[in-house]
């Protein structure tokens, strides 16, 4: 598959394939803006956090949005996005609690990702495709 194809393929797999690739820049996208603001603009490391999360949120959403599900963003999907964020940091940090007396510390998080990552794709592919949150037309 070339790179036009994936871009504009509707099929599931090249859908997948860019809601890692959003993900993963929105990943750096956060980080590069945390590290900016902590070492070039003297902003402490909780509220660099914050702002570097907020910023690569709503990237996040409008990538998702146009480039991942090639959907035109609106409140209700703005809504269900954030509600599968939460739900999925709910997930993760139940997960993490219980896989940390398995695997330990360290490892904790990477169950949690292997089963949450695709779960969040699930409930963030149907933010923007499922019916309830399409706009109604006129």
């Amino acid at each position: 598959m070339d790179l036009k194809s994936l871009i504009n393929s509707d099929s599931r797999n090249s859908e997948v394939i860019r809601f890692a690739f959003v993900g993963g820049f929105c990943t750096l996208l956060q980080y590069g803006i945390y590290v900016v603001f902590v070492n070039a603009v003297g902003v402490t490391p909780v509220v660099s956090t914050i702002i570097s999360y907020a910023i690569s949120f709503v990237a996040n959403f409008l990538f998702s949005s146009f480039f991942t599900f090639h959907s035109n963003p609106n409140a209700k999907k703005g809504l269900a996005f954030t509600a599968s964020h939460l739900i999925n940091m709910g997930m993760q940090t139940g997960l993490v609690a219980v896989f940390k007396l398995v695997v330990g510390d360290t490892l904790a998080l990477l169950p949690a990702l292997a089963i949450c990552v695709p779960a969040n794709y699930f409930m963030v592919r149907y933010a923007f495709k499922g019916k309830l949150f399409q706009s109604k037309k006129k």
